[in-house]
């Protein structure tokens, strides 16, 4: 990591400029189809900001984007259902050129400590089966395979104690 300063600050997809600057570093990366593909498996390239709004922010979720200096540079989403006590994550997603630096440990963390203050019990995610690199990365931080999986994706689980 550099020493540059990092911050986390919330956004919404149902606000015109945090649309317009989400659009603007989402449409960057993922100008790649194979990253839109691992992150999002339902969207078809190329990026359009709308269509991901469609597909994935009718429900109420939670957006964390992580900031160096003044450049976001990940991004996470979380859909909280407190009569459940549980925590869907999604869109974890880090600049492609900002890889491999820690971030995404910071940015999840973030995220995890969001979702005990509001005593929520458990969290959950989809991966893709081929993504072993996010498999990987969730199971360091405590995943296990669920039950649950369907085909093509396993949904990952973390009881909270």
């Amino acid at each position: 990591m550099t020493n540059s300063k990092i911050s986390f600050s919330s956004m919404s997809y149902e606000k015109k400029d945090d649309i317009r600057l989400l659009n603007s570093c989402l449409s960057q990366w993922f100008s790649n189809p194979k990253i839109l593909h691992f992150v999002s498996p339902s969207m078809r390239y190329p990026f359009k900001i709308q269509q991901w709004i469609n597909k994935s922010y009718s429900n109420k979720s939670n957006t964390l984007v992580l900031r160096l200096g003044s450049w976001i540079i990940g991004h996470i989403s979380i859909r909280m259902n407190n009569q459940t006590k549980s925590a869907h994550i999604f869109h974890l997603i880090i600049d492609p050129e900002q890889r491999q630096k820690g971030y995404g440990n910071l940015l999840f963390d973030h995220a995890e400590e969001l979702i005990i203050k509001n005593n929520l019990k458990k969290i959950t995610i989809n991966v893709l089966i081929n993504n072993q690199i996010a498999k990987n990365f969730y199971e360091k931080n405590g995943f296990i395979v669920s039950n649950d999986s369907k085909p093509r994706k396993i949904k990952m689980l973390k009881i909270l104690l």
